[in-house]
């Protein structure tokens, strides 16, 4: 009987220890989802960046070329 209590003393024990860690786990999990959100927001925002400066290269380009064609006909 001593040892069936033993035994189920220390099942209890086991039993808190998983939970303790499982609530670990899940707490860097929530941790970890949250600096991958930030993650993507970041991205997104420099994809956005690098966009932009494209677009302004772009037109820089072209207005360059214009004012060399205008240069270049008169």
């Amino acid at each position: 009987m001593k040892r069936l209590q033993g035994d189920v003393r220390l099942l209890k024990n086991d039993t808190a220890q998983m939970r303790a860690d499982s609530a670990k786990v899940e707490s860097e999990l929530a941790a970890l989802d949250a600096k991958v959100t930030r993650l993507e927001n970041t991205l997104e925002g420099f994809g956005r960046s690098v966009d932009d400066r494209f677009d302004q290269q772009v037109e820089l380009i072209k207005s360059s070329f214009r004012t060399l064609m205008t240069e270049i006909q008169t």
